[in-house]
């Protein structure tokens, strides 16, 4: 079987296992992996996303009447460098083929000729799609919450100054800044944060941040006006003042980009995940090490906080250092 690519990559190849070639999964197994998901040890967000890419490509198998192994999926990930999509996207695909695997007990469909493409695809689109987010550093993220906080004087602008502050200073990724409770703030000791659980943190062993004076009163104050003593910390809030249920992800995301927005020096595209970008990179210019970022971030391994301090790092580099006296 073949399908016609747009791609010019030779290493592209859409050619398709027949349907009666070694079977390994079914389009109705991949689905149904998708469904029970919800009881996996992995996070909301990435079970959401794993979810929705096998069900994408539950539905290219069932189109294209072939059944998962490596052949299919390779072509699967041409057929989105075909279709225009970003790298990332392919990528997914293949994590959750994986997770898939681990979850079942089975051999992984994902092989060699899986990695050909995969590679290939992000060598030739590697400029595809929205690109790294803009950082939010230390003093752009104390105007922002400034500028929210005195923005009309409301409670709702106090809270979301508290979000950006606390998201900032403890380098927060969205779903933790949803998931925190009002126990977590100060449990261990003044001025911390106790982050119960996260993306790379499963198993919920914690992990305890620090915060700033100026972030502890504003959530402090934020608490005092709404009359919160326990249960989630940022919750949602009517025009007049009045509480709701806390805050989802997509909320907190929001709230980032729309206070984000009324800061002209900043240019880019601004995320929910822009203020732990931000952070690093400020870490890094005041001379932390990588292995700092990965310890204040909670990332299991260096690769992330020295992907996003590569500018300030190469400030300190040898070049730097040697010929330049910096």
């Amino acid at each position: 079987m073949k399908l016609t690519s747009r791609s010019h990559n030779p290493s592209v190849s859409l050619s398709l296992p027949e349907p009666n070639q070694s079977k390994l999964v079914t389009q109705r197994e991949v689905m149904e992996t998708a469904r029970s998901l919800a009881d996996a040890s992995v996070s909301a967000n990435t079970r959401r996303a794993y979810e929705g890419a096998l069900r994408r490509l539950a539905l290219w198998l069932g189109e294209h009447a072939v059944t998962l192994n490596d052949e299919s999926l390779a072509a699967y990930i041409a057929s989105l460098a075909a279709a225009g999509r970003a790298p990332p996207s392919a990528a997914m695909a293949v994590a959750a083929v994986k997770f898939r695997a681990r979850f079942t007990g089975q051999p992984s469909p994902a092989g060699a000729r899986t990695a050909q493409q995969l590679a290939g695809f992000r060598r030739k689109y590697s400029g595809r799609g929205a690109g790294q987010v803009v950082g939010i550093s230390w003093r752009v993220a104390d105007t922002v919450a400034s500028n929210s906080e005195r923005s009309d004087g409301s409670i709702r602008g106090l809270r979301d100054a508290a979000i950006i502050s606390v998201a900032s200073d403890a380098l927060l990724r969205v779903s933790e800044v949803a998931a925190l409770q009002v126990s977590d703030l100060e449990a261990e000791a003044p001025n911390t944060l106790t982050i119960r659980r996260g993306k790379t943190d499963q198993e919920a062993t914690g992990s305890v941040a620090f915060l700033g004076d100026t972030t502890i009163c504003r959530v402090r104050r934020y608490l005092e006006l709404t009359g919160i003593e326990n249960g989630s910390l940022f919750r949602g809030l009517t025009k007049s003042g009045k509480l709701l249920d806390s805050l989802s992800d997509r909320s907190i995301r929001q709230i980032i980009k729309d206070r984000a927005a009324a800061i002209d020096s900043l240019s880019g595209r601004v995320s929910g995940h822009s203020l732990r970008v931000g952070a690093a990179q400020s870490l890094a210019a005041a001379g932390a090490s990588i292995a700092d970022m990965q310890a204040a971030g909670r990332w299991k391994s260096q690769a992330m906080p020295g992907y996003y301090s590569r500018g300030q790092q190469a400030t300190r580099n040898a070049v730097a250092r040697l010929r330049y006296g910096r």
